[in-house]
């Protein structure tokens, strides 16, 4: 059995995200350090020490600095594989992991008691007989650590940010819309505000432009569309670009894959 996963403690005194990021794996990232927030599938989370999140694979996400603090935090990426070849008819990790993403706050005790675990797993990296399958064990056992804390506290509520709640409304317009007009023109005058405001709030309270979000909504609604087995031009189409090589350079772009290969890769089993 072969997990795929990869755990890292990130320490920066600049930690702003300087792009919009996603992925097609799984993430469970642990703060350390009160230090701004986190933009994840229309939501704004706030992020302290002892904020535990949990994202499902394809998942537009970035994250936004308080003015430059130093921001320390575990992150745990794994696939979408590594959760079924775990799961069983009794504990559907797999299931409960994609339901949707969950934000909690620990207490000292609980934080303490995952950064061990966290710990004990980042450092059994010896190539001694039996540490691969130790090192595996407490893998699986961080995954059931994070299930029952989720279980067990109750959901971060996203930010009571007033950009935010102003923005709110024009992100559910974007992705209900990928397919329309969505010029900075059309948005500005759906929602009777300026372009100026538009393009300001938008970004204090999400961190991306609106051109960014509109773009990244639209790759990954391509890629979901590759991945169903859709031609290159009709994911392109359906996603809401009017030209096949504009799709196909800004797939690239964004996917560092072309859409052709991605789709190829995708139905070969390999996950990108």
């Amino acid at each position: 059995m072969n997990f795929d996963y990869n755990l890292n403690l990130n320490r920066d005194n600049e930690w702003y995200m300087q792009s919009h990021h996603f992925h097609e794996n799984y993430e469970i990232l642990l703060s350390l350090t009160d230090a701004g927030s986190c933009f994840a599938e229309s939501n704004l989370y706030p992020l302290k020490r002892g904020t535990l999140l949990v994202l499902k694979d394809t998942v537009l996400h970035r994250t936004i600095a308080d003015n430059c603090k130093s921001y320390e935090r575990y992150v745990l990426h794994f696939t979408r594989e590594t959760l079924y070849s775990i799961s069983t008819n009794q504990t559907n990790l797999l299931s409960q992991f994609s339901k949707s993403n969950r934000c909690i706050q620990l207490n000292e005790d609980q934080l303490s008691s995952l950064i061990s675990r966290f710990e004990k797993c980042r450092h059994s990296k010896s190539n001694a007989f039996g540490d691969d399958l130790k090192r595996d064990m407490v893998f699986v056992d961080i995954l059931l650590e994070v299930w029952s804390l989720l279980e067990d506290n109750d959901p971060i509520d996203s930010s009571d940010n007033s950009d935010f709640k102003r923005v709110s409304p024009i992100l559910k317009h974007i992705e209900n819309n990928l397919v329309e007009d969505l010029s900075l023109d059309s948005i500005a005058e759906n929602f009777y505000i300026s372009k100026y405001h538009l393009c300001h709030i938008f970004k204090a309270a999400t961190g991306f432009s609106v051109g960014q979000y509109i773009i990244s909504n639209r790759i990954l609604k391509a890629r979901s569309l590759l991945r169903d087995g859709c031609s290159v031009q009709a994911a392109g189409e359906q996603a809401g670009f009017h030209n096949n090589a504009h799709f196909i350079r800004t797939f690239g772009k964004l996917s560092n894959i072309s859409p052709g290969r991605y789709r190829k890769e995708y139905q070969k089993g390999i996950r990108l």
